[in-house]
């Protein structure tokens, strides 16, 4: 049995390691201020994409249910036409995330008949709104799949009995077919699909050494770092944890909110110092896709600047921040994206590169907004020019010994040896499960369903697919 704590406990279980107390960014950004590469699975034309409108949280108190509640709105590019979507003001809404076609947002609402976080998608304008998940859900991070027919989300795994434990699901559209793609022993939250579908971004707690700021000894703890995942869960590697020697790798600090640059090569995060000065301001930070040239892209600790998002030009970060701002108060700002980032970045390095991000040129978006989690989305009108897609099949068993195979027809996949293949756009991959001596196929998860041995998928997206065994 695993025993796993919330996500912001001050233990980690089953590891002998501590977590050092910190300011924590909750859902509610007011509340906040107040308290491996795997291959190219989805190609297509990126670059076409033309900027449409951004959509955000924007929370307030309200003084009916006697809490600060939030809706999502949207706006123009550049500020203008802002209007309440969901205009629910005894329901909390957050974490709004486009469809890749800009046609459809997803987002975490408590408006369903349990009254807990669930993900729901509507259409762009507000209307059509339907529950996806119908289980406890975080409501810090939900993603698409670049061809927008799954999810990736943050679940309450099922059956612990001590503590609470989050891992990131895969789901289809309609609700069906949950699968758990990190099924680890520490939290993942906040997932971040990327755009070639090849891998999943997201804030995990993992084991760290730090050097006590008093003494210069060497202490076993855990911090948040930005993890990559291949979508079946396999292929995980840490890219915020800093490079050998410099104070990144000798410090903690938290790393939260990933968020893929257009093209796929790089991921913008919000950070926040933790030791020697816990806890020190947000900041915007930007690493590249296979973890190097770590760099802060907005490196002033007079403000807290997080939730980072892309245009899907690439040209512009868009974040959250307390510029300009009363207390508490939350505003939405663009910065110019940075085009590359340095390859090994000196030792000791903390500090933002200079040429990392032009300087001076961060431009505010809303006034009073009382704005958080943004999200950018593409104009529905971009063609997209989708051209083929990643199959990826994870295996699972229940029981001493249990086990059993997956191969496809056509070719590639051999599960579990080779559990992932990238085919055209359209083409039909039959899937036949095969269980080993002593052990019976238990079903389909992800794209397929049912109990039969094989199953049909029609690559029209980046599939995810769970088969299970049991003894």
């Amino acid at each position: 049995m695993r025993t796993r704590t919330p996500p912001f406990s001050s233990a980690t279980s089953r590891q002998t390691v501590t977590r050092k107390p910190r300011a924590l960014v909750r859902r509610t950004a007011a509340l906040v201020a107040l308290a491996g590469l795997g291959f190219a699975t989805a190609v297509f034309a990126q670059s076409t994409s033309v900027n449409g409108k951004i959509a955000y949280a924007a929370c307030d108190y309200n003084s009916t249910v006697g809490a600060v509640t939030c809706d999502i709105w949207a706006m123009d590019a550049n500020g203008t036409g802002q209007a309440n979507l969901t205009n629910s003001p005894a329901v909390n809404e957050s974490g709004p995330v486009w469809s890749p076609d800009g046609t459809r947002i997803a987002f975490t609402s408590d408006a369903g008949p349990s009254g807990l976080p669930n993900v729901w998608i509507m259409n762009a304008d507000g209307s059509n709104a339907f529950q996806v998940t119908n289980d406890p859900v975080w409501g810090a991070g939900v993603t698409w799949s670049p061809g927008g027919t799954q999810l990736a989300y943050v679940r309450q795994v099922p059956g612990v009995t001590m503590g609470l434990q989050f891992d990131i699901f895969v789901i289809n559209t309609d609700g069906t077919g949950p699968t758990n793609i990190t099924n680890s022993d520490f939290d993942e939250i906040e997932p971040a699909w990327s755009p070639d579908g090849a891998r999943i971004a997201f804030a995990g707690v993992r084991p760290e050494t730090y050097l006590d700021p008093v003494t210069g000894a060497p202490v076993a703890g855990a911090q948040w770092e930005i993890v990559t995942v291949d979508p079946d869960g396999s292929g995980e590697q840490i890219l915020s944890a800093g490079d050998r020697g410099s104070l990144r790798a000798q410090y903690l600090e938290e790393d939260r909110g990933p968020a893929w640059s257009p093209d796929g090569s790089k991921l913008v995060f919000m950070s926040q110092d933790q030791i020697p000065s816990c806890c020190g301001p947000w900041q915007i930070w930007a690493v590249n896709r296979d973890g190097s040239g770590i760099s802060n892209l907005t490196n002033d600790a007079t403000v807290n600047d997080l939730f980072p998002s892309w245009s899907p030009d690439g040209a512009t970060i868009l974040f959250s921040g307390t510029r300009d701002s009363t207390v508490g108060q939350f505003d939405l700002y663009t910065m110019p994206a940075p085009t590359t980032l340095p390859v090994g970045t000196a030792p000791l390095a903390k500090t933002a590169i200079a040429a990392a991000a032009p300087t001076g040129s961060v431009t505010r978006l809303t006034t009073g907004a009382n704005a958080s989690e943004p999200n950018w989305g593409r104009n529905p009108n971009a063609p997209s020019n989708l051209q083929s897609f990643g199959l990826y099949v994870a295996v699972s068993a229940t029981g001493r010994g249990a086990g059993g195979t997956v191969a496809s027809q056509p070719a590639g996949i051999k599960c579990g040896r080779d559990c992932s293949q990238p085919y055209a756009s359209g083409t039909q991959v039959t899937l036949t499960a095969k269980p080993k001596k002593g052990s019976a196929f238990g079903g389909w998860t992800g794209a397929c369903r049912g109990a039969t041995t094989t199953c049909t998928v029609t690559m029209n997206d980046v599939k995810v697919v769970g088969a299970s065994f049991a003894r």
